[in-house]
């Protein structure tokens, strides 16, 4: 009996081992991914419509909106940036023709975000970009493994979501 205790003992061990190693492996994964994915996305910058932006730039761009007229804090929360660090990236943005600024109608006070032709152009490129870069990268995948892999990431983005 004492053989089937440790057998089992050592099987525990044995599992929770391939299981750090795992966590370790998807650790691995989801960083080395994050950092392909930026790389990609500053490497896509370098064509006509987008060159001179930087890519913090460029997600100021689609916070911003394609035909919206958005208050600062609007767009400073969904960047999750202070009012600050916006009023900063808006006004090199607009020094580059890529956005304007406008008062509101109904309250002179608050300054409302809209793109320009050349805002709006980018975004559309920078959108077009993502459905590509995303198409390609599940390529290889059944119907199934991608709508595993899609609620697994939704999952996993919950958790950094609640953390956030």
């Amino acid at each position: 009996m004492p053989e089937t205790k440790d057998a089992a003992l050592r099987t525990h061990a044995e599992t929770g081992d391939a299981a750090a190693q795992r966590r370790a492996d998807i650790d691995g994964l989801l960083s080395d991914t994050f950092n392909s994915i930026l790389r990609i996305e500053e490497q896509s910058l370098d064509n006509r419509l987008t060159h001179g932006l930087t890519i913090t730039e460029v997600h100021t761009i689609v916070a911003i909106g394609l035909h919206e007229r958005n208050p600062m804090n609007v767009i400073a929360a969904r960047l999750n940036v202070t009012l600050a660090t916006l009023t900063t990236a808006v006004n090199k943005l607009a020094n580059k023709g890529f956005v304007e600024r406008t008062r509101a109608e109904d309250d002179r006070r608050k300054v409302l975000v809209s793109l320009t032709k050349k805002g709006r152009q980018v975004l559309r490129a920078h959108n077009l970009f993502h459905h590509q870069m995303i198409d390609e990268a599940l390529a290889d995948l059944t119907e199934e493994e991608e709508r595993v892999f899609a609620g697994a990431l939704k999952k996993v983005k919950g958790f950094f979501d609640a953390q956030a």
